[in-house]
């Protein structure tokens, strides 16, 4: 009877959890966010108390977007729509290359991307209503986002107050630095690509080629990805160039693209996130592909400060079975002969 009762509940929960999704994730996304906001809550209430400062933070960031997204609306805009409108001049262009037309005839390249462009009018009507759906996820996120960031420390006081003081200790430990890995590695994810979309904007300007800030958006949107963004948004911005200017400048940008991808990878990445999340490139790979089929491209950017995290919590548990002898400790590594 009582394993009929356990399975009742199991099926139960999971219908339960299945219904509410979506706010669920809403609001997972939301407490991602009130983390990473958190530290810069701490430096504010230096000077004001703690509603006030999360008030300042909520509202500097709510500000700081929406200038961002006014500021490049209209040029972005019209680039994109010269972009949509050039596209079938460039795929005629593409036409002439000898290199692509082999391809063509073995892939049918040209007759898909036309069949895409053409059915792009009517998808912008379909897409209307995910757009206004997306816009109201957002601002759900921003104002549960908020409500946390004022709630965090009661919710955080509350739950050390069941703890004894050694396990309240290490929680609070280990709560502050996974905050600060959250938001470090946010941060500098977001610094890194906006390197990437300025490199990206000077060589095209530099090059001549149309739709210069549209192209270095796009890119600095995908280098946001872990692992194949920048790859893809590179060859996006390879393929304009060379349908728009040439081969000559799209090998210069190949060039631009594979030199900057070689310094990211050894020396900005390095540098930015030595003191944030430290993951081996397998964990990465998982991290991104189950968060990028749990949530998409949102996924995909939160999974690794997310790996991270729960790296953490594991080290801590092992160390405190070594500790406590539970565990055998650590050997030390072997010095080659």
């Amino acid at each position: 009877m009582r394993i009929i009762l356990l399975v009742i509940l199991a099926y139960a929960s999971l219908k339960l959890i299945r219904e509410v999704r979506d706010v669920l994730l809403l609001l997972g996304v939301s407490l991602f966010i009130a983390l990473m906001l958190m530290p810069l809550v701490r430096i504010v209430e230096r000077r004001m108390r703690h509603s006030l400062a999360v008030l300042t933070v909520w509202l500097g960031v709510v500000v700081g977007v929406i200038l961002f997204f006014g500021l490049l609306i209209a040029p972005l805009a019209t680039q994109v729509d010269d972009l949509v409108a050039a596209a079938p001049g460039y795929i005629d262009d593409l036409q002439h290359n000898s290199r692509f037309r082999e391809l063509d005839q073995r892939y049918h390249i040209v007759e898909k991307a036309q069949q895409q462009v053409g059915k792009a009018p009517g998808r912008a009507f379909g897409a209307a209503g995910e757009v206004a759906a997306k816009v109201a996820d957002a601002i759900t996120v921003l104002f549960l986002t908020l409500f946390l960031m004022f709630e965090l420390p009661r919710i955080n006081r509350f739950v050390v107050s069941l703890l004894r003081p050694a396990q309240a200790d290490r929680l609070e430990r280990i709560g502050g630095q996974i905050q600060r890995n959250i938001s470090g590695y946010v941060a500098g994810n977001l610094i890194i690509s906006l390197i990437a979309g300025t490199v990206t904007f000077v060589a095209l300007e530099v090059l001549g080629v149309p739709y210069a800030i549209a192209l270095a958006l796009v890119l600095a949107l995908f280098d946001l990805i872990p692992l194949i963004g920048a790859t893809i948004g590179a060859i996006i911005v390879v393929s304009v160039t060379l349908a728009a200017t040439g081969v000559g400048a799209a090998l210069i940008m190949i060039a631009v693209q594979v030199v900057y991808q070689q310094i990211e990878n050894q020396i900005l990445q390095p540098v930015i996130y030595r003191k944030t999340v430290q993951l081996s490139s397998l964990v990465v790979l998982v991290a991104v592909l189950m968060g990028a089929t749990v949530l998409g491209v949102l996924g995909a950017l939160i999974a690794i400060p997310i790996a991270g995290s729960i790296q953490l919590i594991v080290r801590e548990i092992i160390e405190e079975k070594r500790r406590d002898g539970t565990l055998p400790p650590s050997r030390p590594a072997e010095s080659p002969a």
